[in-house]
């Protein structure tokens, strides 16, 4: 110890060091499945955290553009980058295009994507129905999905999420050959 540091000092440089060197997830971050993620939209500080999940593919699904220090670091990480323009479920007449979700699915899906990480703003309601529509996929109960939809959401449930999850019965197309292991054919 330098004679001019104090303990005290010693302790405190020892904490600064150790929260720089700190993992951060995105906000609402979580495992989907094997190979797929969920957050919301990543921020600078996140970024050593994707980079250690070996990212190949990360989708956006927003009507906004993405910011550009994301799609920087998308392009020095050689990460393939899909930005799909989804407007959020409104009542009592916007909804979300169940074809465009069924496209967004079969992206998600095909496993020459993974690992991959789908996000929005905040990883709460277009990624929340996306998500909803692959446990539908899974073959889990309504109750279920609307559960983890809500600790998600937390205060800002939106009914017309629910809905859109529970009516979604449009084709995912993909190749068989390319499906996760976890889904079996007569669950597309």
């Amino acid at each position: 110890m330098h004679p001019l540091i104090t303990r005290k000092d010693e302790k405190q440089l020892e904490l600064a060091e150790r929260q720089s060197q700190l993992i951060v997830p995105p906000l609402n971050f979580a495992m989907i499945a094997p190979g797929i993620y969920r957050s919301g939209f990543p921020n600078p500080k996140s970024q050593p955290f994707l980079l250690q999940l070996g990212l190949r593919t990360i989708i956006y699904v927003n009507e906004g553009d993405c910011q550009s220090y994301h799609q920087e670091f998308i392009q020095q990480n050689d990460i393939n980058y899909k930005h799909f323009r989804v407007a959020a479920n409104k009542e009592p007449f916007e909804e979300m295009d169940h074809s465009l979700v069924a496209q967004i699915l079969a992206e998600v899906l095909d496993t020459r994507n993974h690992p991959l990480l789908i996000h929005c703003n905040r990883g709460i309601r277009r990624v929340g129905c996306l998500v909803g529509c692959i446990r539908k996929l899974q073959g889990w109960a309504m109750t279920a999905i609307f559960d983890e939809y809500q600790r998600f959401s937390g205060t800002k449930i939106r009914i017309a999420d629910q809905e859109f999850i529970e009516v979604f019965r449009h084709p995912v197309r993909i190749d068989p050959q390319f499906q996760p292991t976890w889904l079996s054919d007569n669950q597309i």
